[in-house]
């Protein structure tokens, strides 16, 4: 190595070993935040409450599965000008309710100039267990201008329907000779279709 080289790293060294140290700085004072007014906290709060509280469910539609609903629905595919097929389904699906307000509207569909109409309401009839369908099956049986495949019918409900009343109404269009022969015979099946239930009946 060059001396004038070694004189300098030397003499480098030196200065720096002489030098003072420099004493470790102190730290400051913390500063602490200005506190906050009563208004500026009920402010604070009501905005960290508007963050964290949960949202509130949106209301629901009211349930419109209610009888109501359903009947109207029934009512109103079993009307015309709802296709054949569609209006047969919905007379059926009107005694699977088993709501008797639709007793009064099926009753209405018997003189329906579909014949396939008329009887698939005298059947929703039959299957109410009701005073009014009785009365309607007893009203069928003896109206002089409705055909006898409905009367016929009429009776049958009319064996559905497990009431002394409705008995009687059987057993006077079996001796009503007014009737035609194909109404009394069939009257009187019904009839003897009573009395075998009967006498089963422990």
């Amino acid at each position: 190595m060059r001396p004038l080289l070694a004189a300098a790293l030397l003499l480098t060294a030196a200065a720096h070993a002489q030098a003072p140290s420099r004493a470790p700085l102190k730290p400051g004072p913390e500063k602490t935040a200005p506190e906050k007014s009563s208004g500026d906290k009920a402010v604070a709060d009501k905005a960290g409450l508007e963050k964290t509280a949960p949202a509130r469910p949106s209301p629901t539609p009211a349930d419109v599965s209610t009888p109501d609903v359903a009947l109207l629905r029934g009512l109103l595919w079993a009307s015309e000008p709802a296709p054949e097929e569609i209006r047969t389904l919905a007379i059926e699906d009107l005694a699977l309710l088993g709501d008797p307000r639709a007793l009064d509207p099926l009753a209405a569909f018997i003189w329906d100039p579909n014949p396939r109409i008329q009887q698939a309401a005298l059947r929703a009839v039959a299957l109410f267990q009701h005073r009014r369908a009785e009365e309607i099956l007893g009203n069928i049986v003896r109206h002089p201008r409705l055909p006898d495949a409905l009367k016929i019918q009429a009776l049958g409900g009319l064996l559905y329907q497990r009431t002394p009343t409705a008995r009687r109404t059987v057993q006077d269009v079996a001796a009503d000779s007014r009737m035609g022969y194909a109404v009394q015979n069939a009257a009187r099946t019904v009839g003897s279709q009573w009395d075998a239930a009967v006498t089963a009946t422990p």
